[in-house]
């Protein structure tokens, strides 16, 4: 008896580890800070492998929790924090913080779906990780391109991309309606395999997810069109061009997202 009590401790300890490097509410206060001091490298590495390290884990060591309560609680506990994040987003004006919550909002439903054992929530879980960890490091990319020739993460000192770069626009937009999942996009896929299948859960928690993943698409178009559109400004002058070597890295973002779609035996 004793074993199995510092059995499902040690288990409990271990599952809380890979929820923090998720990461979970509660636990995500040191990721925009994180992104908003590393340079675009830290942050490809944290939004497209760290993250992801953190949901591998977590796949693994669910097998072992047999305790229903606990999982309840991880889901309840997931979703608050992904509805109050939502909010966050909308109203803040820093490009790389909403981004970086963004992110944890978009893991919300993963992690939500990943206390199932079914094996199409397994597969559409892995999908959405794996499109997830391109997306968002697509977009810090494109957040760091405007970063060095405006040197300012403020959306209202950014506007009117659209007349200044129409090349990075054209992946901004491609880039963010891959994220929120999109039309044809992988994000679709992993979100729709995700959605049917948590009703078995709870229809309540079934209606909280769809208005997550409504919220989402809301302020990531904000974003694209506060960004994209409006008058310039006048305040920044370092406007050299899209250089060959940052249109390669957006599109080393954007072909494996095609490729994943393309090679996927459910299309």
């Amino acid at each position: 008896m004793l074993f199995l009590k510092r059995y499902s401790l040690y288990l409990l300890i271990i599952l809380i580890s890979f929820l923090v490097k998720f990461p979970i509410f509660f636990f995500h206060q040191w990721l925009p800070k994180a992104h908003v001091e590393a340079p675009v490298g830290g942050s490809i590495i944290l939004a497209g492998v760290l993250l992801k390290l953190g949901g591998y884990g977590l796949i693994r060591m669910i097998l072992f929790v047999n305790n229903e309560n606990l999982i309840l609680f991880l889901i309840i506990f997931s979703l608050l924090g992904g509805s109050l994040l939502r909010i966050v987003c909308l109203v803040n004006r820093d490009i790389k913080v909403i981004i970086a919550y963004s992110s944890v909002v978009h893991i919300a439903l993963i992690i939500v779906n990943i206390l199932s054992k079914n094996f199409w929530r397994l597969l559409g879980r892995i999908i959405i990780i794996l499109a997830h960890g391109v997306c968002s490091s697509g977009i810090f990319s494109c957040a760091n391109i405007i970063y060095e020739r405006s040197h300012s993460r403020r959306i209202i000192l950014n506007k009117a991309n659209l007349n200044l770069f129409p090349m990075i626009s054209s992946f901004w937009f491609l880039l963010c309606m891959a994220n929120f999942g999109g039309p044809f996009t992988l994000n679709l896929l992993g979100e729709i395999l995700l959605i049917i299948n948590l009703r078995s859960v709870n229809f309540v928690l079934l209606i909280l997810v769809l208005l997550i993943s409504f919220f989402s698409a809301t302020y990531r178009i904000i974003l694209y069109s506060n960004l994209q559109q409006g008058i310039n400004n006048n305040l920044i002058f370092n406007m050299s061009n899209f250089v060959l070597r940052e249109q390669l890295i957006l599109f080393a973002h954007i072909w494996p997202l095609l490729f994943l779609l393309l090679s996927s035996n459910l299309i």
